[in-house]
């Protein structure tokens, strides 16, 4: 897929009719090559066919983002994203000429902030991620709370922003700890349903909790896209790791999920993979999909390259002098069924188009060039006007996000599902569980929305429109003009009160970012609330078995107001930073048995043993998923030094697992009898018989109860 896409960014983009393709047929193979050069070119200087701005040229000189670092006392960290953006535009023409040579305002925004617990040493062995601020993200404002409550009242409210240098601004997620929210979540959304009989009572709880959660996910999306964004620029000097934006970005998109905060560390390697593969996929065949259906219908197909890898979005154009033919056979058969907008070719409102427009030359060919080629004297200026804007991000279709010619498209759209859940589940009590019928119903109803390609209540509409409206911020190619229209037709799709424009979203990120240093320089803010985090952090490792499942489900009942905390001491702070390097190179080690079947093939061994070593020197009776890590390496390699401190780490630890991976080894007949009988020495068993039937010593071993074997130092 990325091949194609790649292939696809080089090929000319073409207006296909049947007159174009025998034309294309015709030509010889000299004026394709000459077409094509000419088209690389193009493609270097971008498809909104404008002259190089200031900011693209200073991109060259200066990384688009930079992270600056705050000092926070008591040993942490506050690491901030920022980037320079477009500003918005003073002038806003209805054409896209009147743009070139026009200076473009750039300005340094803060996006994103992470705080960093380094226990005040410069290992990043005991480094743990906790909070992560989206500086957009903010406590909703009263009227804008009176507004979510309201049953069916879809729209964003814009009120005036407001954040007080005293309070700290509200963090999207704590990566140290998912899991309680969670459980959390579940309680409540458990109570609720019970408790709340009344139908608007219920209307109304249910309507403000999921603007909240969109709410949330809209600015969850723009936090990945951050990310997926600054990690395509990473740099050696970078102050995060690789394993660390792998981490944020696969914690920030599990958190959707609704168990998703419970899944272990070691899978977010493995998942950040897949759902990057999965969505690369669903991009190109959306991509694919939209352009065949835009070119079978005689449209123009424009993909954004908004980002720098990717396209998560694309345009449609329509060709005004199409409008000027009076016979209606010679028009291309309009193909509907995955655009989700009108005929273009006979609307009258096309005809007297009084919005905004774009010129594009193409040569003899219908291929796209620039108007000032000298290599071309044939060459026709087409005036172009913007018919839709799609997004490419979800599972089977794309989805409509701004119709230039109706704006309210996208939106009756977008709550055509949200009436039927709200009537539905709220208004007339029917649940899809509770009801044969309703569910046969609704079922069919899905299906044959889904199959025919029917833009209904798409679940990630929203998130693609936040999406869009950062990444248009970061691209300097589009016109001034034809951002503010987009930017318009964002906001017109915004159905949930507690959304902000985006002109409030500027004022409310530098508001929130200077109240974050604020609150980190204060002796009573972050270092205090660190401090906080690590005696809660430490409660864990003292209160173990009930003791400490009975603190997590006081935590959960008093909705988080309950937390118990240890006082630290000299003896805890030590304990937490060796609990934290043990699950370090935990994780580690899991990773590297989880990924190969011989270690040396994928991994130097010199990272390997580092690992082991301080397993072997430091390793508890509580570390059962070391204890399976190091067994697991110990039949995944042939280094001999790497055996033998994976046997003392085995001993080091000592408990039911590490004897169980021990017997494991010892009734593999492929292990050399040497490593046996050592292994069989620490079990006190009969150490095995060179000139003994593998399948007597298997028995042998089967027969032994690790949980009655002496414990040995």
């Amino acid at each position: 897929m990325n091949n194609a896409l790649e292939r696809r960014k080089k090929l000319p983009i073409r207006n296909v009719s049947r007159s174009t393709h025998a034309s294309i047929a015709l030509t010889t193979f000299s004026s394709l090559l000459l077409c094509l050069l000419i088209l690389v070119l193009n493609v270097e200087v971008g498809l909104a066919q404008d002259p190089p701005s200031e900011l693209e040229k200073t991109d060259q000189a200066v990384a688009r983002f930079r992270v600056e670092r705050l000092a926070i006392a008591g040993g942490g960290e506050l690491l901030t994203i920022l980037a320079r953006v477009v500003g918005e535009s003073e002038t806003e023409s209805l054409t896209g000429e009147s743009q070139v040579g026009t200076r473009l305002r750039t300005e340094e925004i803060p996006l994103l902030s992470v705080l960093r617990d380094t226990l005040g040493d410069a290992s990043p062995e005991n480094d743990v991620l906790r909070e992560v601020w989206v500086h957009t993200y903010a406590r909703p404002k009263l009227a804008q709370q009176a507004a979510a409550l309201v049953p069916f009242f879809y729209k964003g409210l814009s009120v005036e922003t407001h954040v007080p240098s005293t309070s700290p601004p509200r963090a999207i997620i704590n990566l140290s700890n998912t899991g309680q929210p969670v459980w959390r979540r579940l309680f409540v959304s458990s109570v609720a349903n019970l408790l709340i009989d009344q139908p608007l009572l219920k209307t109304s709880v249910h309507n403000y909790q999921r603007n909240i959660t969109d709410y949330r996910k809209s600015n969850l999306m723009r936090a990945l896209t951050i990310l997926s964004l600054y990690r395509s620029q990473l740099k050696t000097d970078s102050p995060f790791s690789e394993a660390e934006l792998v981490q944020m970005q696969s914690q920030l998109a599990l958190t959707e999920k609704t168990l998703g905060g419970l899944v272990d560390g070691i899978q977010f390697p493995s998942f950040h993979e897949k759902e990057t593969a999965a969505l690369r996929d669903t991009r190109g065949h959306n991509w694919e999909l939209l352009r065949q259906q835009a070119e079978a219908s005689g449209l123009y197909f424009e993909p954004l390259w908004l980002s720098d890898k990717t396209v998560t979005h694309a345009l449609l154009w329509f060709p005004a002098a199409g409008l000027t033919g009076k016979d209606l056979k010679a028009e291309p058969p309009f193909r509907g069924r995955f655009l989700n907008i009108k005929n273009p070719w006979r609307d009258e409102r096309l005809r007297q188009w009084k919005g905004y427009t774009e010129t594009r030359y193409f040569n003899h060919d219908n291929q796209l060039v620039t108007a000032s080629d000298p290599t071309g004297p044939d060459n026709r200026a087409v005036t172009m006007i913007p018919l839709a804007l799609y997004g490419l991000d979800f599972e089977k279709i794309p989805a409509l996000l701004i119709d230039f010619r109706d704006s309210a498209n996208p939106r009756r759209r977008e709550l055509s599902g949200r009436l039927i859940n709200d009537i539905t589940r709220d208004v007339l009590s029917i649940s899809r569980f509770g009801n044969v019928y309703y569910f046969l119903a609704r079922s069919a109803f899905d299906f044959v929305t889904s199959r025919r390609g029917i833009d209904l209540n798409q679940p990630l509409r929203l998130r693609s429109a936040a999406e869009l409206r950062l990444l248009l911020s970061f691209n300097s190619n589009i016109s001034n003009a034809l951002r503010a229209q987009l930017y318009r037709g964002l906001e017109r799709l915004s159905v949930n009160p507690l959304e902000n424009n985006g002109k409030a979203e500027r004022e409310l990120a530098f508001a929130q970012y200077r109240a974050l240093q604020a609150y980190a320089l204060r002796p009573d803010g972050l270092p205090a609330r660190l401090e906080r985090e690590r005696g809660s952090e430490a409660a864990k490792f003292v209160h173990r078995g009930l003791d400490g499942k009975l603190m997590q489900l006081a935590n959960i009942l008093t909705l988080g107001h309950y937390t118990h905390r240890e006082k630290l001491t000299p003896e805890l702070w030590q304990e937490i930073n060796n609990e934290r390097q043990l699950a370090y190179h935990t994780r580690f080690l899991r990773q590297i048995a989880r990924s190969t079947a011989l270690v040396e093939v994928s991994w130097r061994m010199e990272e390997v043993l580092p690992s082991l070593r301080y397993i072997a020197e430091n390793g508890t009776e509580k570390d059962k998923e070391a204890a399976k890590a190091v067994g697991s390496i110990f039949s995944r390699t042939e280094d001999v030094l790497a055996k033998e401190i994976c046997l003392s780490a085995m001993k080091r630890i000592g408990n039911k697992t590490a004897r169980r991976e021990m017997l494991r080894i010892y009734n593999d007949d492929t292990v050399a009898p040497d490593w046996r009988i050592a292994f069989a020495e620490y079990l006190q068993i009969p150490p095995p018989q060179r000139s003994r039937d593998a399948k007597t010593e298997a028995s042998v071993g089967s027969s032994i109860d690790v949980s009655e074997m002496p414990m040995k130092p």
